[in-house]
């Protein structure tokens, strides 16, 4: 009977262990979430170690992890003794705020639709050699993931905040944002929010970081415009249901 059961257990598929990193990745997309739900402005603390592991039910060391990874992308900075701050990419002098109301689905795509349009050219035109190869390793390191099934809103955002960075205009850089996270937190509400219907615009964003290095500008349109529709698209099936 043993052996038997024995031979069972040894025709099994057995199980995977799970990978620190895609843990550590999931721990900061939830603290990513936090943020952007509670609206949290530069200069903002975030909950202690402690009280982030409490919430999230996993380790401190965990936690470390996942807020060395949000430190790396520049969301996040570490004060000594003092906790963990929203970082500002725009300078501590900056004031410049941006609302929208009032506007309809469409009003928005076509406004994000022309201001990536000619952040895409300034990122083709400004930006370094290095800081292209940078946005293409970015864009790898997310295929590698998507192809075990795991997205990152962190690494996603990382690689929209460097392509408009390189672009080199704080005013088109912090009308994107704005409209990205609106469109996150109502993505997050609703009762869809489902992290891998992103997987399908990974191989857009590796399309779109190496057409910024090999200066095809056709192609880098084409791949901001897929990934922008598809998000749209998604935005629009759920206003209808």
């Amino acid at each position: 009977m043993n052996h038997i059961n024995n031979t069972e257990n040894e025709n099994r598929i057995s199980m995977k262990p799970i990978e620190k990193k895609s843990l550590y990745l999931k721990i900061s997309d939830a603290i990513y979430r936090y943020i952007q739900m509670n609206n949290l402005q530069p200069g903002d603390k975030l909950p202690s170690e402690r009280d982030m592991s409490s919430m999230l039910q996993t380790s401190r060391n965990s936690v470390r992890e996942a807020l060395r990874i949000l430190e790396d992308r520049g969301l996040i900075y570490v004060k000594t003794g003092s906790g963990v701050f929203i970082n500002n990419p725009y300078g501590e002098n900056n004031s410049f705020t941006i609302q929208l109301t009032n506007c309809s689905l469409e009003e928005i795509e076509e406004l994000q639709s022309a201001l990536d349009h000619k952040a895409v050219e300034n990122a083709m035109g400004r930006g370094t050699f290095q800081e292209k190869d940078q946005l293409v390793s970015t864009a790898a390191e997310m295929v590698k993931l998507a192809g075990e099934n795991l997205y990152s809103h962190v690494l996603d955002r990382s690689f929209h905040d460097s392509l408009y960075k390189i672009g080199r205009n704080s005013a088109i850089e912090q009308m994107i944002n704005k409209i990205r996270s609106y469109r996150f937190i109502q993505q997050e509400d609703s009762e869809d929010g489902n992290d891998s219907i992103w997987l399908a615009t990974i191989p857009q964003h590796l399309m779109l970081a190496q057409a910024l290095k090999d200066r095809d500008m056709k192609i880098a349109i084409q791949a901001i415009d897929e990934i922008n529709e598809y998000g749209f698209e998604i935005a629009k099936k759920r206003v209808s249901n």
